[in-house]
């Protein structure tokens, strides 16, 4: 009896397992390591790493307090140095913008000490600035690249505001479904550009271009509410990069005496979910592919005529590119930050508490 209860617990084991690994995301985001840091380009952070050795001669607990504070400024500068280095678009980084340097300083400044820890005679510590948020590097980079909003006509607006009074409910509905795009196209989530085989980089603000150089996606496309508070595509990379490793299979030592009846996952449940892990028929991602990068920086998308015709589209159905719902696939081991010194003498940044 209880050979046949441990059976029937590893069985169930098995299952949840092969389940899981069925549904893991084939795609991990794309964190770019550097000689001081890391900077992630699926989230939206800064994360700058120190190490401060003790002084000698002084008492334990004075000593790292002295540590603490001379690792704090030292992880402002490297993450400053890091933040100058991100690429905003395909041909300039931040660092080339003067009016943002003072605005950087003050997020940097603004940066949450994520772990600390005393290693033998070294004190070390991580400190993360945030790209993403209105609180984020995006958000000041925002106030001097983005266009200009018109501002609205009174005339008009008080036009729109009165017929919009006199329209009967059904009819504005049937104008707020005619407004999300033409009738029969299909409705996307998101889009997700491949662009491991074109050599693409990343950057705050990418542009996708067709082959005769014309903007499908960019800045101008995006709301300015959401240019305002994140990048303009995540990026991720293959999930096997990095030293991450394809799932193993089961052991047959411990397996192969179940009945296969017991080991056999339930397919026709997992079945039920896309790769994604969305349900069938649900909004799913428009996957396209690109051919080729452009610009210095390597940060502009270069796709097909007939690929930048069905981004077009599913931005008339779905909104997808005017509300940045972009992931950018890259091999791991492409560039996009720089992290270099600060001229000598330049201010620095100081914070007065660890939180």
């Amino acid at each position: 009896m209880s050979h046949a209860h441990s059976a029937r617990v590893l069985a169930c084991s098995a299952v949840i397992t092969l389940a899981l690994l069925a549904q893991q995301n084939p795609y991990v985001p794309f964190q770019q390591k550097l000689p001081e840091g890391v900077v992630d380009w699926d989230s939206g952070w800064i994360r700058a790493d120190v190490s401060v050795p003790l002084q000698a001669g002084l008492p334990p607990a004075r000593a790292k307090v002295d540590a603490q504070r001379v690792a704090i400024m030292k992880a402002q500068a490297a993450a400053l140095r890091i933040a100058m280095g991100l690429p905003v678009n395909s041909e300039e980084r931040l660092e080339t913008f003067e009016a943002i340097k003072v605005r950087v300083r003050g997020v940097v400044a603004g940066g949450q000490v994520i772990s600390e820890s005393l290693d033998g005679r070294d004190y070390r510590l991580s400190l993360k600035v945030p790209i993403n948020g209105v609180k984020g590097i995006v958000a000041e980079v925002s106030k001097v690249t983005l266009p200009p909003e018109p501002a609205p006509e009174p005339a008009a607006h008080a036009k729109e505001n009165d017929q919009a009074a006199t329209t009967p409910k059904g009819e504005e509905q049937e104008a707020t479904a005619e407004s999300r795009g033409p009738s029969g196209l299909a409705s996307f989530a998101s889009v997700t550009v491949d662009a491991r085989d074109a050599d693409v980089h990343p950057a705050l603000q990418p542009r996708i271009l067709d082959e005769k150089g014309q903007e499908v996606y960019s800045v101008k496309t995006v709301k300015p509410l959401v240019a305002r508070e994140k990048t303009l595509a995540r990026y991720v990379a293959p999930a096997t990069s990095e030293g991450a490793r394809p799932a193993s299979r089961p052991s047959r030592s411990w397996l192969g005496s179940l009945p296969l009846a017991l080991i056999a996952p339930p397919w026709d449940l997992l079945a039920q979910r896309e790769p994604t892990g969305r349900q069938r028929g649900g909004p799913q991602s428009l996957e396209v592919k690109a051919v080729s990068s452009s610009g210095k920086l390597k940060a502009d998308i270069v796709v097909t005529e007939e690929t930048a015709r069905r981004l077009r589209e599913a931005e008339a159905a779905s909104g997808v590119l005017s509300n940045a719902k972009v992931v950018v696939i890259v091999r791991p081991d492409v560039g996009g930050v720089e992290s270099r010194r600060l001229p000598s003498g330049a201010p620095g940044v100081v914070l007065t508490s660890l939180r």
